[in-house]
């Protein structure tokens, strides 16, 4: 089983069937408490408006570890649509990712922002961008 997704105590039962006449199903339960070594929230940032409006969105980043978090940008395929800036708040603890959309941009589009960390656990962090920039309508430009 992956625990990849899990956070906090699950709980995962298995039957397991025999040929023992006396006992031919037994039921084993696996109890856990899976702790994240890099808390990111939220993990997709959701940019929604009209054409020319530009908004700004954050992500943070918390290391739950006693190391200390170190984070770089690494590839990110919206260059002609968004800006981001990294800042950290706390030092080696936690951080911050401010994105803002360019103002010419429009349609639709998704994209990611992949950021390298020092965790052995988490080499990598994956943070989904998805916009959608309306054209205004001559009814929403009366208002």
């Amino acid at each position: 089983m992956k625990i990849q997704g899990y956070t906090g105590e699950i709980q995962k039962t298995a039957r397991v069937f025999s040929n023992d006449p006396q006992s031919n199903i037994e039921i084993l339960t696996l109890k856990a408490n899976i702790r994240q070594s890099i808390q990111v929230s939220p993990a997709t940032l959701v940019f929604q408006g009209l054409e020319g409006s530009v908004l700004t969105r954050s992500v943070e980043i918390i290391g739950m570890e006693e190391k200390p978090l170190i984070i770089k940008p690494g590839s990110f395929n919206l260059k002609d649509k968004m800006t981001y800036r990294i800042e950290e708040v706390q030092k080696g603890k936690l951080f911050k990712i401010y994105f803002t959309n360019l103002p010419g941009a429009s349609g639709s589009f998704s994209g990611l922002l992949m950021v390298t960390t020092n965790y052995d656990d988490t080499p990598e962090i994956k943070i989904s961008l998805n916009g959608n920039f309306q054209k205004s309508t001559d009814a929403n430009e009366k208002r």
